[in-house]
């Protein structure tokens, strides 16, 4: 009899490691009896090292913040819950009681269902929606054509072009590098690439390899073991690489990233796998790895700044994004949809003069779609009137014909009577300018130029001074 219920006890766990969903099994006092194999996967902790604990003390102990044993316990009810793990991963949590001849509950089997991936295509929804509603509805009047949604708005070639080389990339799982300027969008067509996926509806990860300190980069890229630095979780922490895990890996500004992280990088895209910090294991991750730089790598491998072995890793899928200066005509659809959209945001409405259309249309656009957006949305909220005059674009002024001069985005000085000394004074004044609507600080425009912070900081108060007189 008791190897009869032993083996029906066998044939119930190969039962339950059958399902998609993590399944718990605890009798009345909380203690777990029996896990399913998917548990372990969602959690990350082990089926052995679940077995006899208590699940209230594992709330004390951090490891999980919710658990629904004691209240359906209490109420005799099933009772649903949602999880947020350390490991990134949202579940929800809706347990069943099981009651005895008299009544009472005996067990709660708990299923748990992994939602991260719908959470993360919720955002995604929302952000699609947001872009749908910046870049639909203009008139025909507006964009000379009918109502066409983002992006086949785009009516230059070189985004069509794009976006077409983008749909073949988003059927393998290549590993893909956006070059571009800053501000055309790599984030957007990096975006793109993942809805258009099959792993679409799981999670995508940006990383903005210029923003984390250096000091933190290589826990929050790859994450840590429990007790492994002063500090640490005692649970330890999954990094962003493993929560991007089934999805898609953003890294953006790639070529910001530290040497000593270059290498740990290098390691995921050979073999796969992610080694906490800490730990003596690796762990398997199955990522798409997208990554966006404004950098030429080539000169950057050159000078030692950047691992040619990781640069040919990831050079497998290239897409260049043209700056908006080679791809004219979305110029004026992408300002009115910006006018559009924050018309709506901030309920006004305004519409451009055709001097401002003019000057729009023909302007160099250093910082490419991000300067016209905060352009546009200055503008706006600026504006008096219902008419956005020409009088409102300050520093924006239409190119004129000649090679040079398209180069620059400005007129060339006057030279007529004035001495080469002024005319060179004029021409620095206006590649600073350039130069910080572009970059955006002294400091980046200084790294960009290869001069001291000094000296841009210097020229600029006198460029400030002279502007006062």
């Amino acid at each position: 009899m008791y190897g009869s219920v032993h083996m029906l006890a066998d044939y119930i766990e190969q039962l339950c490691d059958t399902f998609r969903d993590g399944i718990c099994v605890t009798d009345h006092s909380g203690i777990v009896v029996l896990v399913n194999q998917r548990h372990a996967v969602l959690t990350g902790i082990p089926r052995e090292k679940m077995l006899g604990m208590r699940v209230q003390d594992m709330v004390q102990d951090g490891v999980f913040s919710t658990v629904l044993n004691s209240r359906v316990v209490q109420s005799g009810e099933k009772i649903s819950g949602v999880q947020h793990l350390f490991n990134g991963r949202t579940l929800l949590l809706t347990g069943h009681p099981v009651k005895d001849a008299s009544g009472s509950v005996a067990y709660v089997i708990t299923i748990i269902r992994d939602v991260t991936a719908l959470a993360e295509l919720r955002e995604e929804i929302v952000a699609q929606r947001e872009l749908l509603e910046t870049f639909q509805g203009l008139s025909n009047d507006a964009a000379g054509i009918g109502s066409v949604q983002y992006p086949r708005i785009l009516q230059s070639q070189a985004m069509q072009h794009l976006y077409a080389e983008a749909a073949a990339i988003a059927d393998t799982d290549a590993t893909t590098l956006l070059l571009g300027e800053t501000g055309v969008g790599k984030d957007v067509v990096a975006r793109h690439i993942h809805s258009q996926s099959g792993r679409a509806e799981a999670p995508f990860v940006k990383v903005d390899c210029g923003s984390i300190p250096e000091n933190l980069i290589e826990t929050e890229l790859f994450g840590y073991a429990p007790g492994s630095f002063s500090g640490a979780s005692k649970n330890g922490k999954a990094g962003l690489v493993e929560a991007a895990s089934g999805g898609t890996l953003f890294l953006d500004e790639i070529g910001e990233l530290p040497m000593s992280m270059q290498s740990r990088l290098l390691r995921v895209l050979q073999d796969w796998e992610v080694l906490r910090v800490g730990a003596t294991s690796p762990k398997k991750v199955d990522v798409r790895v997208i990554a966006a730089t404004n950098k030429e790598l080539e000169k950057e491998v050159v000078k030692g700044a950047f691992r040619s072995d990781l640069y040919y890793r990831l050079k497998v899928a290239v897409l260049r994004i043209p700056p908006l200066r080679e791809r004219r005509a979305d110029i004026l659809p992408l300002a009115l949809a910006f006018l559009g959209y924050y018309g709506k945001k901030y309920r006004k409405q305004a519409r451009f003069s055709e001097e401002v259309a003019h000057i729009l249309q023909e302007y160099s656009w250093p910082g490419n779609v991000r300067e016209l957006e905060n352009l546009i949305q200055g503008l706006l909220v600026t504006c008096k009137g219902e008419v956005i005059e020409a009088a409102a674009l300050s520093g924006i002024r239409p190119l004129t014909s000649g090679t040079d001069e398209a180069a620059s985005g400005r007129r060339l000085p006057s030279v007529e009577g004035r001495s080469f000394k002024s005319i060179m004074k004029e021409l620095e004044n206006a590649v600073i300018e350039a130069g910080l609507r572009r970059y955006g600080s002294i400091s980046e425009l200084a790294r960009q130029f290869q001069v001291d912070r000094s000296t841009i900081f210097r020229k600029t108060k006198a460029l400030e001074a002279t502007r006062k007189q």
